[in-house]
C-alpha cells in the first residue's frame, strides 16, 4: 500500500494548551483501520478518520482563537 507521508508538524493542543508534536497511531477497528492523532503531552484525541479517507488535515483551514 503506497501511503501519503504524515503531515507532522507542532500544533497547539486545544485541550492543555501547549505546544506539541501529535503522536499519530493506525488502529484496527470494527468499520476498518482508523489514524488517530493524540496530544503527546495530555494524551487526549485529537482527531481520528478512516485511513482510507486519505490525509486531509493538512487541508483543513484553522482559525485562531
Amino acid at each position: 500500500m503506497n501511503e501519503k507521508k504524515v503531515n507532522r508538524t507542532e500544533i497547539k493542543c486545544p485541550w492543555c494548551d501547549e505546544v506539541t508534536l501529535p503522536k499519530v497511531s493506525v488502529l484496527k477497528r470494527q468499520y476498518g483501520d482508523v489514524r488517530e492523532r493524540r496530544c503527546s503531552k495530555c494524551h487526549k484525541v485529537l482527531g481520528a478518520y478512516l485511513v482510507e479517507e486519505g490525509d486531509f488535515m493538512g487541508s483543513i483551514r484553522k482559525f485562531q482563537n
